[in-house]
């Protein structure tokens, strides 16, 4: 019988998967970054956030790619899922899950590719040598971005009522016509628009916000990164890491009121038979 995970025991799983990432990443000279919800957890408690079981890490595309062509030769219970290396997979969202496991999220949109307990790995584009054009960039991306986020969309929204749902999908029909591949494709034009170039400014361009403040930096922010304790390990945190935390979640070492510290995600996750 198919057996639930408690939040322990996927934490101390996904953890297992951040140490092979890391693992790849120095053996092969590859740049990571611990970002969001589980750099907080670095910095603020040393671990994970102890009512979380997320792992997220940033990567320049330039590395990304590199893992890519990596991942392909690797047979392990770990498996990159991108829409580089699986046209099935219809998000901008590459991860790497434990095929040990099943997870079944509960989101709006469809699940086209069988997953796992997962950690996401969020892209580093190059941006462009001035602020402007740095945020020029990065709403022309996200203009990409949400026309995908439409095509992928289910009919019925669970925030929506039926009547809404439906009348929403009618607008949201030409993006469906266009398909989900097109506007993935036209997302990976766009954020490559300066790859391999050395410009001052980078955008995380696969994080579905439409703040630029959120997701515009200095290069230098991430810079060399510094070394960071999570659990019983040393990981890269960006060298700028304050102000990055501070961007997006304001007094990050601040505890959150009670009745907030609880998981965000909208999954079942369980061991498969």
């Amino acid at each position: 019988m198919k057996r639930d995970i408690s939040i322990e025991e996927s934490q101390k799983m996904v953890f297992e998967i951040l140490k092979f990432y890391k693992d790849i990443c120095d053996d092969n000279n590859l740049t990571y970054y611990l970002a969001y919800g589980t750099l907080i957890g670095a910095v603020r408690h040393g671990e994970f956030i102890p009512w979380d079981d997320d792992i997220d890490v940033f990567m320049p595309r330039e590395d990304y790619n590199k893992l890519v062509e990596i991942m392909d030769t690797i047979d392990d219970r770990y498996k990159l899922v991108s829409f580089e290396n699986n046209k099935r997979f219809t998000a901008p969202l590459p991860k790497i899950i434990d095929t040990k496991t099943k997870l079944v999220q509960h989101y709006d949109f469809y699940e086209r590719v069988e997953l796992g307990l997962y950690i996401d790995i969020f892209i580093i584009d190059n941006a462009g040598n001035t602020y402007e054009e740095a945020t020029n960039f990065y709403e022309n991306v996200y203009s990409i971005y949400k026309k995908w986020f439409k095509a992928d969309l289910k009919i019925f929204l669970s925030n929506k009522s039926k009547l809404r749902s439906i009348l929403g999908a009618v607008k949201r029909l030409p993006y469906k016509i266009r398909g989900i591949s097109y506007y993935l494709r036209k997302y990976t034009q766009f954020s490559t628009t300066y790859l391999n170039k050395n410009t001052k400014y980078v955008a995380t361009t696969n994080t579905g916000s439409p703040e630029v403040q959120r997701n515009v930096f200095l290069k230098d922010d991430f810079g060399e990164g510094v070394d960071i304790k999570f659990e019983d390990q040393v990981f890269r945190a960006p060298t700028n890491y304050q102000k990055m935390l501070e961007v997006e979640y304001g007094d990050y070492m601040k505890l959150p009121p009670k009745e907030k510290r609880v998981s965000h995600h909208k999954y079942e996750l369980y061991f498969k038979e």
